[in-house]
């Protein structure tokens, strides 16, 4: 062999090691991708959630120096297509209170106005010494994808999944006032958001999900403060969700 053919061979060697490696990894993913789309024999379970919620328009939960944290809590049922891809109905409900940050030393008047200062002849509140308390209702709906699912096989316990959700939103704002509360009106909104969640199977069929989520809300304000700078109009949930195949749930309802 001369000189400029063992170059050649030196040169084309690692080519061919990585072109192999990299169609072992392309199958690899193509075969991990295929277990994962695999249908599973019980597909429906049901389940409960509850954990803390927090509000931020323009009170918030959490400020500069007051952090109130909300409860909430519902039911879900789900299907799973396959361990990458399940869909999820819920009923939630939660409940939560908002301050006003520092940066807004305006006064309110009890016909929902905003100034600068109290105005003389009309009832009204400081922003510091008001709060607002959100009861809320939300019907979702949201599609599940396992990231892990894609590399671990059928025997892997754990999950972690993205979770786009949309969702029917329904408010109602209580005014803390120092004097009487003031009880709005119900708000109605579309809700858009999703969560992210990690999950441990300690039981066949019965799983128990650490999750976080955001909804980001249409229409007027929930906490019915005027919009001024601050044009957020969110709810963050997180906590727990415990599920149990439907198969096993209907076998121990028997007992």
């Amino acid at each position: 062999m001369s000189f400029s053919s063992f170059s050649v061979f030196q040169w084309k060697k690692p080519v061919v090691i990585l072109l192999l490696l990299t169609g072992a990894a392309q199958l690899t993913k193509a075969q991990g991708f295929s277990a994962a789309l695999e249908r599973v024999d019980q597909p429906w379970y049901a389940g409960v959630s509850a954990g803390s919620s927090f509000g931020q328009a323009t009170f918030r939960s959490v400020t500069e120096h007051q952090f109130h944290m909300g409860a909430q809590g519902g039911f879900l049922g789900g299907y799973r297509m396959n361990r990458l891809i399940s869909f999820e109905a819920g009923l939630q409900f939660g409940r939560q209170t908002q301050t006003a940050l520092d940066c807004c030393p305006y006064w309110l008047s009890e016909s929902g106005e905003r100034y600068i200062a109290p105005v003389y002849g009309m009832n009204g509140w400081a922003y510091r010494d008001l709060r607002t308390r959100t009861g809320w209702g939300k019907l979702l709906l949201q599609a599940n994808f396992d990231a892990i699912s894609l590399f671990k096989g059928p025997d892997c316990k754990w999950s972690a999944s993205l979770s786009p959700q949309i969702s029917v939103v329904t408010t109602r704002t209580l005014f803390l006032t120092p004097g009487d509360d003031i009880r709005h009106d119900r708000q109605w909104h579309m809700g858009l958001g999703g969560q992210a969640s990690v999950g441990y199977e300690f039981k066949e069929g019965i799983v128990a999900t650490a999750y976080t989520g955001i909804t980001c809300l249409t229409g007027q304000r929930f906490d019915n403060i005027p919009e001024h700078c601050h044009k957020s109009n969110l709810i963050y949930d997180a906590g727990v969700k415990l599920t149990i195949r439907w198969d096993i749930l209907c076998k121990g309802l028997r007992l």
